[in-house]
């Protein structure tokens, strides 16, 4: 298939309210794909974008599942259903002796439509319509979904998004550990919302055990690290080699006064202790330095994503020295800490 602008779907992990419909969108916008219709459903994203946008997004979200060419919509309802999948062209979008599947996703657990007989009764639809065609359940040619949000029902050509391995990058089985360390999912998203794209330069100053900058240098971003503890920095700099993430400059430093001359985005997650990992400063009050220290660093436009604790006000400390807050998303890790985690825009 030829790329062109067409209606889109992205099938989303429920793990976060607003996390995951953000991220595809700050992938889209960092590598350059215009996109405009934007619909929300649950666990369901849709728009209209150029076709090509699609590699980018299978190879660099975190919290993406399925994402395709959407072929049509209906309600959710199994006669409408049926007669919209016997109307489609299937030739269109498979050929001769090519496999295909067809899977069903009920996001909305009140649809009383049975997703196994659906996928069969669609499969048997597509197979009438040219019997040279083959089922193939594991390793199909061409794959096809319909997903039921709500009241609607979303079909398309599909292309799965394969594990990208963040469970044998978590923290615990990496060579240097720290109990504090960001989960590699999450680091993947923080890095995706801060508009980082292979080639450009990231920094994280308080880099900690390294789970941002491994995630950044897996997506092609030359990566830039830095703490105030030279325990840190060299434990960050074994985990670093230990995923064979190149082009990469670790230095000890103050995130206060960075040495520095300029840097293309920042995705960071600051220590929020009140101990000896802040050196004794309220956190408030070395996140808006760091902040103001980086501002001059950053190019017209450039962004930063930073996740503390929501008691911290980080939106009001990233405005107050001269940031845009584009976004905020709230993550509860567990009973006694929610992060907020905001996105800033050098006006």
């Amino acid at each position: 298939m030829l790329p062109h602008v067409t209606h889109l779907f992205f099938y989303i992990s429920g793990e976060h309210n607003t996390l995951t419909y953000a991220e595809v969108k700050a992938i889209l916008q960092s590598e350059g794909f215009n996109y405009k219709n934007v619909e929300v459903f649950p666990q369901l994203l849709c728009l209209e974008a150029n076709t090509n946008c699609l590699p980018s997004v299978i190879r660099r979200s975190s919290f993406t599942k399925i994402c395709g060419v959407e072929l049509f919509r209906c309600q959710a309802d199994l006669e409408d259903i049926l007669q919209h999948s016997k109307d489609l062209f299937y030739g269109k979008y498979i050929k001769a002796q090519e496999s295909f599947s067809v899977r069903i996703k009920k996001i909305d657990k009140t649809s009383k439509i049975k997703t196994i007989e659906l996928e069969k009764i669609i499969g048997n639809i597509i197979l009438e319509k040219n019997d040279a065609l083959t089922v193939n359940l594991s390793y199909p040619d061409v794959s096809f979904c319909g997903i039921i949000s709500e009241n609607h029902f979303i079909f398309g050509r599909t292309e799965n998004i394969l594990p990208k391995g963040f469970t044998l990058r978590k923290p615990s089985r990496r060579p240097f550990f720290h109990p504090s360390a960001l989960l590699p999912k999450l680091a993947r998203c923080m890095i995706n919302l801060a508009r980082a794209k292979p080639g450009v330069t990231l920094l994280d100053p308080f880099c900690g055990t390294g789970s941002i900058l491994i995630e950044a240098g897996l997506i092609g971003c030359r990566v830039l690290g830095s703490d105030v503890k030279q325990k840190m920095v060299r434990g960050s700099l074994r985990n670093l080699e230990y995923f064979h993430i190149q082009k990469t400059n670790l230095f000890i430093a103050d995130a206060r006064k960075l040495p520095l001359s300029n840097i293309s985005c920042v995705s960071t997650d600051p220590p929020y202790s009140r101990s000896s990992s802040t050196f004794g400063l309220k956190v408030e009050d070395l996140v808006s330095s760091f902040l103001s220290n980086i501002i001059d660093l950053l190019p017209k436009g450039g962004h930063v994503s930073i996740s503390l604790p929501n008691d911290l006000n980080i939106v009001k400390i990233g405005e107050s020295v001269g940031y845009m807050c584009i976004e905020v998303h709230l993550v509860r890790e567990h009973k006694s800490l929610t992060r907020e985690i905001a996105v800033f825009k050098k006006p």
